[in-house]
C-alpha cells in the first residue's frame, strides 16, 4: 500500500491553486500573475506577540527548508508577507490578500492568523510539506480570500482504549487535525478493554486496567482470541505534553472517562466499585459488558477523586463522561440500585442513569467545567448543564436542541470513519457499516425540523474514530483519509458553498500534500464501481464506472488478478457474462501501475438468473443494493453486508415465476450467520413447486439449530429437486427468532440474511 511511490501520475501540478483548498474558504477571487518567493522575500508584522511569533517563525522554517530562502522579519512593503491584526475580524476569522509583489494575511486574533496559515501552506507547492524534499522554486497566485468558520465546534474523536497510539503520532494527528482547521481533539481515555491514563491516587487502574490477556483474532463475531497480552497507558507527564502541542495548534483536547458503562476495566481494578463486587477481568472482546458502576457514594467518591487529577491535567471547559451503552442488568440484581430506585423516588433503572449522570454534572460544574455525553444521557431525563453529543443517528441531537441543551452532532451514519470506506471485499477489516467519502460528505448538520432558535444550540459536528479493529497508526490514517476532509469542510464551510464533485477533485490534489506528510490514506476514491443487469437470455451484464475521466480499466474473468495485459473495458457495452465466473478489475494508469483497489464479482448463471420473484414477506432496508438482488446473478460477500437481502425478525417468504416449466434438478441459496452483528442462521428452510402457481407440492423442509455456534459463517444449502417440473419456485425460511441468553441482544429480533437463490 505504497501511495508515495505509485501515485505521483495521479497528482495535479505541484503549483496549487486557491480553488484547491480545505476546508473551502467562504469567498475566493482570483487574480492574474503569481508572487514569488526570494532573496528578498521578508515577514513584515504590526505587532510582536508572542504566539503570532510563533507562526512566522514556523512559516519561516517550512519556506527554508523546501527553497532555501530565509524570509527574515523587515520592516519593509515590497516583496513582503504581511500579518496585520484587524480588530473587525472574528476570533477565527482571516483574510489573504496577494498580488505579485506583497501578501497580507489579516486576523482578528492569533487563531485567525494560525488559520490563514494553514490556507496559506495549501497553496504552495507540496514540497512546503517535506523538510527533507529537494528545494524547490516557491510562489503563490494572485487572489484574495475571505474566510470564516461556519461553526465553533470542529471536532475529532481517537479512541485509544481498545487499541493504544504512541505520543508521536498522538502529535502527527494534532498536526493533520490543524492542517484541516479542526480545533477539538476528544481522546477516548477509558475503556471496557483498557485504561489509557495515570491516576495517582488509583495506581491499579493502570497497573491492573491498563492491560488484557488477549484481543479478538479477526472479527469479534467469530468469538477468536489471538492470545497475546495488550496494554500500555499515558503518564501524566505525556498528556501534559499532548495538551501543551495541542494548544499550540489551537486545539483544546477534551479527555473521555467513561461512565456508568464501559467500565469494566476500572471494575477489574476496583472490584468495589461495581454492584457484585467482582471478580472482574479486564475484557477481552469488544462490544457492551453488561458490568457497569454501581451508584454507591464509594464510586461517585472514586469518580469525583479521578475527575479532579483529570481536570488537573486539561484545561478544557468540556469533560466528556461518555453515559453510552450502559445496560441495566446489574442496577435490576442489585438491592442496592432497587432500594436506591425507591428512594429517591425514581420511574426505573434510565432514571437512576440520569440520576448517575446528574451527579456527575453537578461536580463538573461545581468546578467550572461543562459535562458532555453520548446521547443516551437523554434517557430518563437531560441533566441541567450536559451537552449532547449525538451519535445514533441525528434525533438525540434534535429532542436536545428542542430542550435548549447544546448538541454537538455526530452521527455514526454519516461521521464514524471506522466503517468500510470500499467494498468491504477488498478493504482491510473494519467493524462494519458502509461509509464512502460522498455520504461523509452529504450530511448537513442543521435538522429541518428544529426552529431557528433551537439551530442555535447545535455547536457544530464530531467525527470518530473507534479502534476495534484500528491497532497501528498507519490504519488510523488509512480510516480517516480522505473522508476527515469531508468533515473538515462540513464543519468550515457554509452548505451553500459546497459541492461534491468540486470537491472531489480538490481532495485529488490534496493526496500529494499527504504523500509527502507519509500519510496512509486511502485510495478508495477511485475504487470502481459496478452495476449489474440481467438479459432476457438469462446473463449477467457488468457495468463499470470510475471517477477518473478517461479511466483504463483492466479485466479477467477467470478469477486471477489484473495486469496489464488483461482485457480492456471498453465503457460501452460492459462485460457480458454467460456462464458462471468471477469478474475482477482494476484501474490503471498509460504506464501500467494499478490504482484503487481490485473489483471483484462471483457470477452464478442459472435458471433463476434474471427472473422476478414476488416477497411475500415484509420489506428490508437491507436490499442487496438491486431490485431482484436474489436473483440477480451475484453472490453476496460475508465482508460486506450490502450484498445480501436482510429481515428483521419474521421470515422469509417468495415465489420465483421461472416464465416457463422447467425440469428441475437442485436449488441452493445461501444464508449469513453473524452472531456479533446480531445476524443468526435461519430455523427452517422449506422448498415447494408449482406449475400454474397456485397449488405448490413441499419437495424438502429442512430445521435447523445453529444458535449455539458463535462463529461467523456462510452456508449456501442444497436442495434436491428431484427432476421435478415446475414454472414456480415457493421459497421460506423463518428466522431464528428472538436471540439467546448470554447474547448481548437476549430478546431481541435476529435479523435473517439470505443471499442469491441458484436454480439448476
Amino acid at each position: 500500500m505504497n501511495k508515495f511511490l505509485t501515485l505521483t501520475f495521479i497528482f495535479l501540478s505541484s503549483l496549487s491553486f486557491a480553488q484547491d483548498i480545505i476546508p473551502k474558504p467562504v469567498s475566493y477571487t482570483a487574480g492574474d500573475g503569481r508572487f514569488v518567493f526570494d532573496e528578498h522575500t521578508s515577514v513584515s508584522v504590526n505587532s510582536l506577540d508572542k504566539g503570532l511569533m510563533e507562526i512566522i517563525a514556523n512559516l519561516q522554517e517550512a519556506v527554508k527548508a523546501s527553497s532555501g530562502f530565509g524570509v527574515p522579519v523587515q520592516k519593509k512593503n515590497e516583496n513582503s508577507i504581511a500579518f496585520i491584526h484587524d480588530n473587525k475580524l472574528k476570533q477565527e476569522a482571516y483574510e489573504i490578500n496577494i498580488s505579485t509583489s506583497k501578501v497580507i494575511l489579516k486576523a482578528g486574533s492569533n487563531k485567525g492568523f494560525f488559520y490563514a496559515y494553514q490556507s496559506l501552506l495549501q497553496l504552495l507547492s507540496d514540497e512546503i510539506y517535506d523538510r527533507n524534499s529537494a528545494l524547490v522554486k516557491l510562489s503563490l497566485p494572485v487572489c484574495n480570500i475571505k474566510d470564516e468558520p461556519r461553526f465553533v465546534y470542529r471536532g475529532l474523536m481517537l479512541d485509544v482504549g481498545r487499541h493504544m497510539m504512541p505520543v508521536s503520532f498522538i502529535k502527527k494527528f494534532i498536526d493533520l487535525m490543524a492542517m484541516y482547521k479542526f480545533n477539538q481533539f476528544h481522546w477516548h481515555l477509558t475503556e471496557d478493554q483498557g485504561w489509557r491514563i495515570e491516576i495517582k491516587k488509583y495506581p491499579k487502574l493502570t497497573e491492573v486496567g491498563a492491560y488484557r490477556k488477549e484481543s479478538p483474532l479477526g472479527h469479534d463475531s467469530e468469538n477468536r482470541g489471538d492470545g497475546k497480552p495488550y496494554g500500555g497507558f499515558y503518564t501524566q507527564e505525556e498528556v501534559k505534553e499532548v495538551v501543551a502541542y495541542a494548544t499550540s495548534k489551537y486545539i483544546n483536547v477534551i479527555p473521555e472517562i467513561e461512565m456508568p458503562g464501559h467500565a469494566v476495566a476500572a471494575l477489574a481494578s476496583y472490584p468495589e466499585l461495581g454492584c457484585s463486587g467482582g471478580p472482574y477481568e479486564v475484557r477481552t472482546r469488544w462490544g457492551v459488558a453488561k458490568d457497569v458502576y454501581c451508584p454507591t457514594e464509594k464510586t461517585f467518591a472514586f469518580l469525583e477523586d479521578v475527575l479532579t487529577e483529570v481536570m488537573t491535567l486539561f484545561p478544557s471547559k468540556y469533560i466528556h463522561i461518555g453515559g453510552d451503552e450502559c445496560p441495566k442488568d446489574s442496577w435490576k440484581a442489585s438491592e442496592f440500585c432497587q432500594d436506591l430506585i425507591r428512594k429517591e423516588g425514581l420511574k426505573d433503572e434510565h432514571g437512576l442513569q440520569s440520576y448517575f449522570i446528574s451527579r456527575i454534572d453537578s461536580f463538573l460544574t461545581s468546578k467550572g467545567r461543562k459535562l458532555i455525553g453520548w446521547d443516551e444521557i437523554l434517557e430518563g431525563g437531560l441533566s441541567p448543564n450536559a451537552t449532547v453529543m449525538s451519535w445514533r443517528g441525528t434525533e438525540g441531537g434534535i429532542e436536545a436542541a428542542k430542550q435548549k441543551h447544546d448538541v454537538i452532532m455526530s452521527p455514526n451514519s454519516f461521521h464514524y470513519l471506522d466503517y468500510y470506506q470500499g467494498d468491504p471485499v477488498s478493504e482491510p477489516l473494519a467493524i462494519g457499516g458502509f461509509l464512502p467519502l460522498d455520504k461523509v460528505y452529504s450530511y448537513e448538520p442543521l435538522a429541518e425540523a428544529l426552529a431557528p432558535e433551537e439551530l442555535k444550540h447545535i455547536l457544530g459536528v464530531q467525527a470518530n474514530l473507534w479502534t476495534e479493529y484500528i491497532s497501528t497508526p498507519e490504519k488510523v490514517e488509512y480510516m480517516l483519509f480522505p473522508r476527515v476532509l469531508a468533515v473538515a469542510e462540513t464543519a468550515w464551510s457554509t452548505a451553500e458553498n459546497k459541492e461534491y464533485s468540486d470537491f472531489e477533485n480538490r481532495v485529488k490534489s490534496h493526496f500529494g500534500k499527504l504523500a509527502k506528510l507519509k500519510v496512509n490514506y486511502a485510495e478508495s476514491i477511485y475504487n470502481i464501481k459496478a452495476a449489474l443487469k440481467t438479459t432476457n437470455k438469462g446473463e449477467v451484464q457488468v457495468n463499470l464506472n470510475n471517477i477518473e475521466t478517461a479511466p483504463s480499466i483492466l479485466y479477467t474473468l477467470d478469477g486471477s488478478e489484473p495486469n496489464r495485459r488483461s482485457n480492456k473495458y471498453d465503457g460501452k457495452t460492459g462485460i457480458l457474462v454467460k456462464k458462471q465466473t468471477t469478474v475482477k478489475a482494476s484501474l490503471f494508469n498509460e504506464n501500467g501501475q494499478k490504482y484503487g483497489n481490485t473489483f471483484e464479482a462471483d457470477i452464478r448463471i442459472n435458471k433463476a438468473t434474471g427472473k422476478s420473484y414476488e416477497y411475500r414477506s415484509k420489506k428490508t432496508k437491507y436490499t442487496g443494493n438491486t431490485e431482484m438482488a436474489l436473483t440477480d446473478g451475484q453472490i453476496g460477500n460475508e465482508k460486506n453486508l450490502q450484498t445480501w437481502v436482510g429481515l428483521e425478525g419474521g421470515k422469509l417468504d417468495l415465489i420465483i415465476d421461472l416464465t416457463a416449466v422447467n425440469e428441475l434438478s437442485e436449488l441452493t441459496i445461501g444464508f449469513l450467520h453473524s452472531p456479533g452483528s446480531w445476524i443468526m442462521f435461519p430455523s427452517t428452510l422449506e422448498v415447494s413447486v408449482s406449475k400454474k402457481g397456485k397449488k405448490f407440492k413441499t419437495l424438502s423442509s429442512q430445521s435447523f439449530n445453529k444458535g449455539g455456534e458463535l462463529s461467523q459463517f456462510v452456508e449456501r444449502i442444497k436442495v434436491n429437486l428431484d427432476g421435478k417440473k415446475a414454472r414456480y419456485i415457493k421459497v421460506t425460511a423463518d428466522s431464528f427468532g428472538k436471540l439467546p441468553e448470554g447474547h448481548i441482544g437476549a430478546g431481541a429480533d435476529a435479523w435473517l440474511f439470505v443471499d442469491e437463490i441458484e436454480v439448476n
